[in-house]
C-alpha cells in the first residue's frame, strides 16, 4: 500500500486573499506582502535547511493515511538528498521562498 500525504501547509495565491481570510475573521489587515527570496546552496547546505524545518512537516504521522515506518522515512530522506543533487548542474540549488508578511489588528468588542 502507497502512503498518500496530506500538506500540512496552507497556502493563498495572492496578498488579497490572505486580507480577506484575516478580515472574515475580525481583524483589520493594516498591511500584507508576499514577498519571494531565493538563496542558493549546495546540495548539503540544502538538504540541511531542509531538515531544520519542512522535513517535520513532510514527515509527520498525522498527515498520512497509512502509518510510516523507518524505512519509509530513510527512503524519502534518500531521495530528497537525490533530487537536490541533481538540481545542483552548476554547484548550487537553488532555493525558492514565499514569504507573507501581515500585519492586522483584532478589532474589539
Amino acid at each position: 500500500m502507497f502512503a498518500h500525504f496530506k500538506s500540512p501547509w496552507f497556502f493563498l495565491e495572492s496578498e488579497g486573499e490572505y486580507i480577506e481570510l484575516f478580515e472574515r475573521h475580525g481583524f483589520n489587515a493594516v498591511f500584507c506582502k508576499i514577498e519571494e527570496t531565493k538563496s542558493y546552496h549546495t546540495p548539503q547546505e540544502a538538504y540541511r535547511i531542509f531538515e531544520s524545518g519542512a522535513i517535520a512537516g513532510y514527515l509527520n504521522p498525522k498527515y498520512y493515511d497509512i502509518e510510516i515506518d523507518e524505512r519509509y522515512v530513510r527512503r524519502f530522506k534518500e531521495i530528497v538528498r537525490k533530487s537536490f543533487e541533481e538540481q545542483a548542474g552548476s554547484g548550487v540549488v537553488e532555493l525558492v521562498f514565499n514569504r507573507v508578511y501581515l500585519i492586522a489588528v483584532k478589532e474589539g468588542k
